[in-house]
């Protein structure tokens, strides 16, 4: 799986915000602070491979992704409707042109519209399994292959795939969750003064679109350019070795056996680490990436809730205490592993 550049993403700010603002601004979205994270995570580094949103509707998946707009003015989130067949996806043989000239043409499908921009898929869930193996092999690879009576054509499709479903509606086979790179469960939010709040900005922005993005401009800027800092950071972000171990080490002790895991999660690190100004992945940011990367390829008791890093912690110390294996003492990453020590000293 190669990493691509996504053109034009991060260009400069587009002065003429006509466009953007008729959107509701990433930045005016009320909650949702781990998706936010994830979908600037996958802007900021492609490798990571995409974004998948579970959670019940109503709960503002869909006006987030689209929000992204607001954040990058030359790029467009493009919608894959539901219902679309391979012929709408992929393209087919443009016959009215055919018709007219005499050549055999291809009128572009959505992979092609895509290229440089977000791909969303809305339920993802319910898109027809063969479609959703192209589009994920495309989003992996950054192009497609065309074949029809005349044509046998490759073309590029470097995008970054966000898709969202509802689990009451069913799930994804684990073979195709697996494919996108990190997963956020999104939840209504409980607090009535947030939802109140949610409440409000929604009908400030239905009053009076442009005066509402406005308010957010500075806000806005801000996060856009530090996504542009951060992209031409990112090349010079390393990983240390005894992390990269532990990582994998703890993914296996978890009990996650694709490798797809720690690609997620490393990948991520190094946008995160870029995020905060640093040319080195710390733990820290293996320990914020770990519940993104691992929501969908761990087991739980809940397949609909939250993984988060206690979670984690929980079953790892449950595994370390059950090993007998004195070779395997020790294991757990040592910042970590330390914190719990002292906490239980302390108690």
């Amino acid at each position: 799986m190669s990493a691509y550049r996504v053109t034009g993403m991060l260009a400069g700010h587009n002065n003429n915000t006509e466009n953007t603002n008729t959107l509701f601004p990433f930045t005016a979205v009320v909650n949702q602070e781990k998706a936010k994270e994830a979908l600037l995570l996958a802007v900021i580094n492609p490798a990571v491979h995409g974004v998948l949103f579970i959670g019940e509707k109503g709960t503002g998946k869909t006006t987030l992704v689209r929000s992204l707009s607001t954040l990058l003015p030359e790029t467009q989130v493009i919608d894959l409707p539901l219902g679309s067949g391979e012929e709408m996806v992929l393209g087919t043989v443009d016959a009215e042109k055919a018709l007219a000239t005499g050549k055999i043409s291809v009128k572009p499908g959505i992979l092609t519209r895509a290229d440089g921009h977000v791909l969303y898929i809305d339920e993802v869930n319910l898109l027809a399994e063969h479609l959703m193996d192209i589009i994920l092999d495309a989003a992996a690879t950054g192009q497609y292959r065309l074949e029809r009576e005349g044509i046998s054509s490759s073309y590029a499709a470097r995008f970054i795939l966000v898709g969202s479903m509802n689990p009451e509606e069913g799930w994804l086979r684990p073979q195709l969750l697996d494919r996108f790179g990190l997963a956020v469960h999104i939840s209504a939010i409980s607090s009535v003064k947030k939802r109140a709040e949610v409440f409000n900005r929604a009908q400030a922005f239905a009053a009076d679109p442009s005066t509402f993005a406005q308010s957010y401009q500075n806000d806005q800027l801000e996060i856009s350019e530090k996504l542009r800092q951060s992209r031409k950071r990112l090349t010079k972000v390393t990983i240390p070795d005894q992390l990269t171990s532990q990582t994998i080490e703890t993914i296996l002790q978890l009990g996650v056996r694709t490798h797809r895991a720690e690609l997620a999660i490393l990948q991520g690190a190094k946008a995160r680490a870029a995020w905060y100004e640093r040319d080195s992945v710390s733990w820290d940011d293996i320990q914020t990436l770990m519940p993104l990367a691992l929501q969908h390829r761990i087991a739980t008791q809940d397949i609909q809730s939250p993984v988060t890093w206690d979670l984690l912690s929980e079953r790892l110390l449950e595994i370390n205490n059950k090993t007998k294996d004195e070779d395997k003492k020790g294991w757990l990453p040592t910042p970590f592993y330390r914190k719990k020590k002292a906490k239980t000293r302390n108690n």
